[in-house]
């Protein structure tokens, strides 16, 4: 009997094969002590009575200090995964070449993609990877006639993220050779104002589900059979062992109390502060418009300027700014800082990003893995929804492509291509329109050409009566 198959034996108690499914054979961080760092308002400076203590006036009134937070981990979460996929993820089909079938093939995969809204999920997907640290995929079909696929499937395939970062607890279970035995999570749901916990198991061809309540475990539905046998978990997991801003709260820390002290000072400091040189005579004489005072032997009244070290405060937070984002490997894109750089070249704009592009490199990897896994799923639904095609599928290669970010200049990628492409044009006038937005491509191609004929009859008419 194996591993799995003994943890989840039918005579054993369910808590058992619960807590044993718990052992999670991954080190991560647990989600409630990142979500301190990642969510703005759950920062230290928020509840810290002792360094930021509030103040009762004279009139017994509470003047509270100042605490400024600053959500730079999840600025910094946004920024990689919008450097990662704001470019949507490109995928090319490989041995495909002289195959009709194939070619459907990776037609349909892509059709799989489209309707899954892919490039949507992607963008989740990164923001729960990179600041909660794992992420699972899960891909089912739902029975649904449809032709979306460029066939007639019973089946429409979809896909659910699950992640810390949406109350989901998971827990993968690998074998010594790191192949996925089963794939677990947990989650809450309120049920009749009631809140219930669930737990549920993925093997390659059984899915278990459980509901806790009043402290004992139940099973709410027999092990049943996947809606299509794949011999394998129906989804891709990915983890990382620290999130992207790992060693970089400090910083950000150390800019939240030095803006939340100026702050109280600017306040404290705020209110006019009049001098008086010499002897008052009487009282002051209010008026309507003006305020007098009468004072001895050349005295004096006057204001008194308070001069703040502007310039000091300015260059510790511009500094530690810049500490931050170049330790988190990403550009600092506020408004300010672009504007600054004025109209610049396409590539001055990609050397500016290379550290950038650098980081996605790195990060990369374990995406592409996890892509080519998620890709072999679909491929073993695509076998069931479509029998024909069941002993060329596995010879159609995906390879995925991340590129990342950069704001493209047309002009210079059109004059780059067209140099290597031996100064010839590098599309037709039809695409050219379609990209245009022309509501009607094929009749403003057919307008066009005939305008042209006509201008072109009008020149050739001009040299004859000119030759006569």
């Amino acid at each position: 009997m194996d591993e799995i198959t003994a943890i989840l034996d039918s005579s054993r108690p369910i808590a058992d094969v619960i807590s044993d499914l718990k052992n999670k054979s991954v080190d991560v961080p647990e989600w409630s002590n990142l979500l301190k760092d990642y969510e703005p308002t759950k920062h230290k400076i928020v509840d810290d009575k002792e360094t930021r203590k509030d103040k009762v006036k004279s009139d017994g009134t509470l003047e509270k200090a100042s605490r400024i937070y600053i959500g730079l981990e999840k600025l910094l979460t946004k920024r990689t995964t919008e450097f990662a996929f704001a470019i949507p993820v490109r995928r090319v089909y490989h041995n495909t070449e002289d195959n009709e079938k194939r070619q459907k093939i990776a037609k349909a995969i892509e059709a799989i993609y489209k309707y899954a809204r892919i490039d949507s999920e992607n963008i989740k997907r990164g923001n729960a990877y990179f600041a909660s640290c794992e992420i699972f995929t899960i891909w089912y079909a739902v029975e649904k006639s449809n032709t979306l696929y460029g066939f007639n499937s019973k089946y429409k395939l979809k896909c659910k993220t699950y992640s810390p970062m949406t109350g989901v607890k998971l827990y993968p279970l690998f074998d010594e050779m790191d192949d996925m035995l089963a794939m677990s999570f947990e989650y809450k749901k309120k049920i009749k104002d009631k809140e219930v916990t669930f737990f549920e198991t993925y093997t390659a061809n059984k899915h278990f589900k459980w509901k806790q309540q009043d402290g004992v475990w139940e099973s709410i539905m027999k092990p049943e059979k996947i809606t299509l046998f794949l011999g394998k978990i129906p989804g891709a997991y990915a983890f990382r062992l620290l999130p992207i801003y790992h060693g970089l709260s400090h910083i950000r820390e150390e800019i939240e109390y030095t803006l939340s002290r100026n702050s109280d000072v600017i306040a404290y400091n705020s209110a006019p502060v009049l001098k008086v040189t010499g002897e008052l005579v009487g009282d002051e004489d209010k008026g309507e418009s003006r305020r007098l005072f009468r004072l001895k032997n050349g005295g004096d009244v006057s204001y008194v300027s308070w001069s703040q070290a502007i310039e000091a405060l300015k260059y510790h937070v511009e500094t530690l700014l810049k500490l931050f984002f170049m330790q988190g490997q990403m550009p600092d894109l506020s408004f300010e800082n672009m504007k600054a750089l004025g109209n610049i070249g396409f590539d001055a704009r990609q050397m500016i990003l290379s550290d950038a592009h650098l980081k996605i490199g790195d990060e990369s990897g374990a995406w592409i893995e996890f892509f080519e896994r998620e890709c072999s799923v679909i491929k073993e639904f695509l076998k069931f929804m479509n029998t024909d095609w069941k002993d060329e599928i596995d010879n159609v290669e995906v390879e995925h492509v991340i590129t990342p970010f950069i704001q493209n200049d047309e002009t210079a990628m059109t004059d780059r291509l067209i140099k290597q492409n031996g100064g010839k044009a590098i599309k037709s006038q039809l695409e050219t329109i379609k990209e245009a937005g022309a509501k009607d491509p094929e009749a403003t191609f057919k307008q066009i050409q005939k305008e042209e004929q006509a201008l072109q009859q009008v020149r050739m008419n001009s040299l004859f009566e000119g030759a006569e």
